[in-house]
């Protein structure tokens, strides 16, 4: 149960990182709603930051599943390990989080509902990921 809690947090967490790079590059999650009922629009660029965090949710639950279920129990040798990866880790969400800026012409409630259905899409597909990578 440990294996899979950690490795959802981890995919939890790089989604969002993505999630706000994505944002700080033009690709809000909704904005590019609008553009969905427009036939001239690409429907990539619609619907590419969606499939981008959820794959990279998968990913990386999977990635770390598929680690922590072939490390040995206790991990008290990788204390150190452990600390060095949870500081990078940090660093690196204050740094893609540190020039984050909400875009004017959407309505706040749309903007956290859309926020909030990326994680939700982000979060099972990170499920999926880990219960896929650790055999029953």
């Amino acid at each position: 149960m440990l294996i899979y809690a950690t490795a959802l947090t981890c995919g939890l967490l790089a989604a969002l990182a993505l999630q706000i790079y994505l944002d700080r590059a033009g690709f809000e999650l909704v904005g590019l709603w609008q553009n969905l009922l427009y036939a001239k629009a690409l429907q990539l660029r619609t619907a590419g930051p969606w499939w981008a965090t959820a794959a990279c949710a998968f990913l990386v639950s999977g990635a770390v599943a598929a680690a922590l279920r072939r490390l040995p129990l206790p991990w008290r040798r990788f204390r150190v390990l452990r600390w060095a990866a949870g500081a990078v880790i940090v660093f690196a969400l204050a740094h893609v989080g540190q020039s984050v800026v909400t875009p004017a012409e959407v309505p706040a409630g749309a903007n956290v509902a859309a926020n909030l259905g990326g994680l939700t899409l982000a979060a099972l597909m990170a499920l999926f990921g880990a219960y896929f990578t650790v055999p029953r």
